[in-house]
């Protein structure tokens, strides 16, 4: 009997999404007058300082972007600011790293030149 619990566990949880998108398609509406929203330009127009042509590239060119408008955007105070902080979280790792080594190496030294 106790064998029956996780077979049973595996056999709902590989039906229950089948079933649950079945629940989700009964709730879509099938009525032909819900309002179709229509497309009048599918022409994506570019949010940069120069012609598009010359700005779209792998490699980010100069001038082709635009100032930041909020601290969040791209060249905004706060990644500068992240930029910083993550800096100085690497310094420190590597500040101890080096300590402690120099600690283990001292220590080492000290017991080659106690058993001589």
């Amino acid at each position: 009997m106790p064998r029956i619990a996780p077979i049973t566990c595996a056999v709902l949880l590989t039906l229950a999404p089948f079933g649950l998108s079945a629940v989700h398609a009964a709730d879509t509406p099938t009525d032909s007058t819900v309002a179709v929203a229509e497309v009048t330009d599918s022409t994506y127009v570019y949010d940069l300082v120069n012609d598009p042509s010359e700005c779209i590239n792998s490699n980010p060119r100069p001038d082709c972007g635009k100032k930041p408008q909020s601290s969040g955007d791209r060249g905004g105070w706060m990644q500068y600011t992240v930029f910083l902080v993550m800096l100085a979280g690497v310094s420190v790792v590597g500040s101890v790293l080096i300590r402690n080594v120099i600690r283990r190496d001292r220590a080492i030294a000290e017991k080659m030149s106690q058993n001589k």
